[in-house]
This record gives structure tokens, sequence and C-alpha cells, in this order.
């Protein structure tokens, strides 16, 4: 499944409400979890959008952060269209978000907030839990950090 990575400002505005709708559709509706999504980062995020072949509708995305105040770098709002699940997109996403990371700023750690029911998911990648779970938006979650 072909994957691009885009500014925001090269998004056109149907990319971009298709992007915004996949991801209140899964992370706000179906996941019964009211936060606000648009949270003022989308602008300096990199998005990583998947897309079927022939087909422009998103059916995976995930924004990636260059290091911050800290020194480290970031993916979140990862998606996978229900569509899509059990395909290995979700594997696939994250796997080009870390090779973009690691391109982009390497040596930087990378530290993501991910829902508590993923741990093993992401552990399989090399990241560790480094704190308790909290709550966000009405799902468990926890910081995870993939040392490099």
């Amino acid at each position: 499944m072909p994957i691009r990575t885009v500014r925001f400002d090269e998004l056109t505005t149907r990319e971009l409400y298709d992007l915004l709708w996949m991801r209140q559709s899964v992370l706000v509706v179906e996941q019964a979890s009211p936060y606000p999504d648009l949270d003022g980062r989308d602008p300096d995020a990199l998005h990583l959008i998947a897309t079927r072949s022939g087909d422009p509708a998103p059916v995976g995305c995930a924004r990636c952060f260059g290091p911050g105040a800290d020194g480290t770098t970031a993916f979140g709002r990862l998606v996978v269209h229900p569509s899509e699940r059990k395909t290995g997109l979700g594997r696939e996403l994250v796997a080009a978000s870390l090779a973009h990371l690691a391109e982009r700023w390497p040596g930087h750690d990378v530290v993501i907030g991910a829902q508590l029911y993923l741990e093993r998911f992401y552990g399989s990648f090399g990241f560790r839990r480094t704190s308790e779970v909290y709550d966000d938006g009405g799902i468990p979650h926890i910081e995870m950090r993939l040392n490099r």
C-alpha cells in the first residue's frame, strides 16, 4: 500500500478534509473519546498518508514531529481505517514513521503516547514504557520511548 509523506501546506483541501474525517471517525467517534483532535499541531507535522492504489482517500495516517525541547522526536495520531485493520497497515505506518524520523533526525530518541492496550505492539518495535498509566480522553495511555 503506498505511503507518502506530505507537509501540511502541501495537502489539498480535499486531502485535508479526508484525513481529518478519518481521524475524527476513528479517534473520537469509534473510540468514544471526545477530545480535541484538532490540537494546532498539524501545520508543524509531517503527515504520512496511506492510500489504496488508484484511490486518493486515506486508509491510514500518522503525524511525525522533529525534536522538541527535550531533544526527542515523536509520531502520533496513527490511524488505520476499519476496512484495513488486520492487514499489517498499522505496522507499515509505524515502520514508515520510524524510518522517516531516523532519516531526518538520526540519533534522536522517539517518545510516543500509546494506548495501553498497544503496549506489546509498540514493544515489538523496541519501545519501552516510561510512565504510569494516565487518562487521555477517557482512554488509558502510557508514554513509551525508543532509544536511538
